[in-house]
């Protein structure tokens, strides 16, 4: 049985039921915007009616908390500390580096991770990890990704941010990031904080 989505846009009053996922999404991606599944017409319509309030769920623990680390799932972190500007870096739940096997070789560093460009912020550096992670996780059909940054994590990967400070290279890859992620959990895909001194990428410059 197909599923019904409603949606309300906050800053307009809009609203609306769509049959289409993809639809639905194009419409909220963009937009500070509430929605939600439904089995039927009658059931959107009255969550709407009733203003299209999310209910109110208990704190779901971490998978990581008490300190552990799941396996079946990568992990990402920017870092500077060699001189040569913010470096990012994707592993497995041992360490592994992995962005050999999404990025051309060219592109690797001798520490197997990658740098960008060194006019970017550290900032930017997470946002390209969770990037990289959200590549690698559809290629290798993995559901679990891990990173330490709450702004990227709580914020700009769900699509807040202030545009007025935010150069427009990195608003372009927040909006891009944004909609992966929305696909990403939307598959069941789950993307979660870990503490730094946690996560298997740590680049441990901090320590």
């Amino acid at each position: 049985m197909s599923k019904i989505y409603a949606y309300y846009l906050i800053n307009s009053g809009k609203t609306g039921i769509l049959e289409n996922w993809e639809k639905c999404q194009k419409i909220v991606s963009s937009q500070n915007a509430r929605y939600k599944s439904f089995k039927t017409v009658k059931e959107a319509q009255e969550w709407l009616n009733s203003g299209a309030e999310y209910e109110k769920k208990e704190k779901k623990k971490s998978l990581c908390d008490k300190g552990k680390i799941v396996p079946c799932a990568i992990y990402f972190d920017a870092g500077t500390g060699r001189g040569n500007g913010v470096e990012v870096r994707l592993t497995d739940y041992k360490g592994n580096p992995l962005l050999h096997k999404i990025l051309p070789k060219e592109k690797i560093n001798e520490h197997k991770n990658y740098y960008v460009a060194k006019h970017r912020s550290n900032n930017y550096g997470e946002l390209v990890g969770l990037y990289a992670a959200l590549v690698y996780a559809k290629k290798y059909e993995i559901k679990k990704i891990f990173g330490d940054s709450s702004l990227v994590l709580n914020y700009w990967s769900k699509g807040h941010y202030n545009a007025s400070n935010i150069e427009s290279e990195t608003i372009e890859l927040i909006k891009k990031v944004t909609l992966m992620r929305k696909k990403f959990e939307h598959q069941n895909g789950i993307i979660e904080k870990i503490s730094g001194d946690l996560n298997p990428a740590d680049l441990g410059f901090h320590k």
